[in-house]
């Protein structure tokens, strides 16, 4: 995506998995295709529902924008 509402960090992308963490990225640019394809793999293999540090590539490391907790953490409102 160009900015995910996040314009002033130039390209953004989003690492998403249903039973973990989401992560949103910034400055990156088409050079870092290969590293955040690395990033997801890292995550997809990853026992955890927590996206591993080491291993990351920099460029993922430097560009972290936010984590969101997995869907599941949110309740319904009590009516």
């Amino acid at each position: 995506m160009e900015c995910l509402a996040n314009c002033n960090r130039r390209v953004s992308a989003a690492i998403l998995r249903e039973d973990g963490w989401s992560y949103v990225f910034g400055d990156l640019a088409v050079e870092n295709a290969r590293d955040l394809l690395a990033g997801a793999n890292l995550y997809a293999e990853s026992p955890g529902n927590d996206l591993p540090w080491i291993g990351l590539p920099e460029c993922l490391k430097r560009g972290l924008i936010s984590r969101l907790p997995p869907s599941a953490s949110f309740s319904e409102p009590a009516p």
